[in-house]
C-alpha cells in the first residue's frame, strides 16, 4: 500500500510553512560558512506528508557542535531568525525596480486614548483606530491623508463601564471630540518639508536611492548618520533606522536587501518565532529596544516587527513602553510600494 498516496488523497498536497521555507532557503543559499547537510528525498517527502496530518509541527535545525546543553534552544532560535532575515533579503533583492509615479504607504493605526473617559464611577479606556496614507512623487511632492475609524471601549471591563455610562457615541476631551463613527477623512499637500527622516535627520528621495548596498557599508553609513544620539542608545537607534528602510521609505530593492542582511548581524535583534498580526496575517516576529533620550532608570521602548518572509514585506510594527503612552501603539502596514493611483482620501478597510 502506498501510504504517501493515501495521505495526499485524504488531505491534498501539504502546505509548506513559510517560516520553514525561509529557514531552508537561508540554510542553502545564504549561509555558505555553515556545513550543508544532506537529507534523503524519501525522508523529506515523508516529513511533508506527516505535516499534512499533524496539528503542530516542530522544526529543529541541527547545528554542528550543539549537544543539547541548556543554552542550545536560544542558539537554535537565533540562527533560525538570522536565516529568516537572510531569506527575506534574497526575496527583496529580486524585486524589480519600480517606474510608477508615487511611493505610497497605507497604514492602520491603533492606540489607547491617554485619558480615561466616562462619568463618576463609570470610567473606561477607549481605543482609537485611524487610517493614514502618504504619497511621495519622484519630484519630492508629498501628500498626507488621514481618516479616523472611530473609538471603542478597550476591554470587556471597559465595555461594561461604557454601557453603565449610557453607551455614549461621542466624548469631548482635551479640546477634541472623539466619536464611535468613522470620519470622512482629509487629504492635504505637505509643503516646505522633506518627506523622509532617519532618527530625526531629514532625507530626500535622491539620498535614499544612493544609500550603500553592501550590508556592512550601509550599517556604517547609518551609524554615522545617527552618531549624535546619546551614548548607550546607538545600537537601538541603528536597528530602528535600518528597519525603517524595509517599509516606511521607498528604498531600492538592493538597499532593502542590504538592510535585512545588516539587521541579521545585529546582536540586539531578538527573534520571536512565528507571529500573527491583528489582521490574522502570519509572519516572523522580531523585536529590539530603543533607549529614548532622557529616559530614567534604564526605561526602553520596544519595537516589534512582523515580517512576511515569502514577500519580504513588513506586516506590522508595534511600539511598547513609549513614555506617556498607555498600552501598545500598533501600525498595520496595509500597503507599501509604488503605484500610479493618485492621492486620495483613504477608503474604509
Amino acid at each position: 500500500m502506498d501510504e504517501l498516496k493515501t495521505v495526499r488523497e485524504l488531505y491534498g498536497e501539504p502546505r509548506l510553512d513559510p517560516l520553514l521555507k525561509a529557514r531552508v532557503r537561508g540554510l542553502l543559499t545564504d549561509e555558505p560558512r555553515r556545513r550543508r547537510w544532506r537529507l534523503s528525498w524519501t525522508a523529506a517527502v515523508a516529513g511533508l506528508a506527516a505535516a499534512a496530518v499533524t496539528a503542530a509541527v516542530t522544526v529543529a535545525v541541527a547545528v554542528p557542535g550543539m549537544t543539547g546543553e541548556a543554552g542550545a534552544p536560544n542558539r537554535v532560535a537565533t540562527i533560525s531568525g538570522r536565516s529568516v532575515l537572510l531569506a527575506a533579503a534574497t526575496t527583496a533583492e529580486s524585486d524589480p525596480a519600480a517606474a510608477n509615479a508615487y511611493w505610497r504607504v497605507r497604514k492602520l493605526h491603533r492606540r489607547t486614548y491617554p485619558e480615561r473617559l466616562g462619568r463618576g464611577a463609570n470610567r473606561y479606556w477607549v481605543v482609537e483606530s485611524r487610517l493614514t496614507e502618504q504619497w511621495v512623487a519622484r519630484d519630492g511632492r508629498v501628500w498626507s491623508a488621514s481618516r479616523a475609524l472611530g473609538a471603542r471601549p478597550g476591554s470587556a471591563a471597559d465595555e461594561e463601564a461604557w454601557r453603565r455610562d449610557g453607551s455614549p457615541t461621542e466624548w469631548s476631551s482635551q479640546g477634541e471630540v472623539l466619536s464611535t463613527s468613522p470620519e470622512k477623512g482629509e487629504l492635504r499637500a505637505i509643503t516646505g518639508k522633506v518627506p523622509f527622516s532617519m532618527a530625526g535627520h531629514e532625507m530626500t528621495f535622491e539620498q535614499l536611492q544612493r544609500l550603500p548596498v553592501a550590508p556592512a557599508a550601509l550599517k556604517e553609513w547609518v551609524t554615522e548618520a545617527v552618531s549624535d544620539v546619546p551614548a548607550g542608545t546607538v545600537d537601538g537607534v541603528v536597528a530602528d533606522a535600518l528597519s525603517g528602510l524595509l517599509w516606511s521609505k521607498p528604498s531600492p530593492p538592493d538597499v532593502r536587501a542590504a538592510a535585512y542582511r545588516a539587521l541579521a548581524e545585529l546582536p540586539n535583534i531578538r527573534y520571536l518565532g512565528s507571529a500573527t498580526d491583528e489582521r490574522g496575517r502570519v509572519g516572523a516576529g522580531f523585536s529590539f529596544t530603543v533607549q529614548p533620550p532622557g529616559a530614567r532608570n534604564g526605561a526602553a521602548v520596544r519595537r516589534t516587527l512582523i515580517i512576511d518572509p515569502d514577500s519580504s514585506r513588513v506586516l506590522s510594527s508595534t511600539v511598547t513602553g513609549r513614555p506617556g503612552v498607555r498600552g501598545d501603539e500598533v501600525e498595520l502596514v496595509l500597503e507599501a510600494g509604488w503605484t500610479d493611483d493618485r492621492p486620495a482620501v483613504p477608503e474604509l478597510p
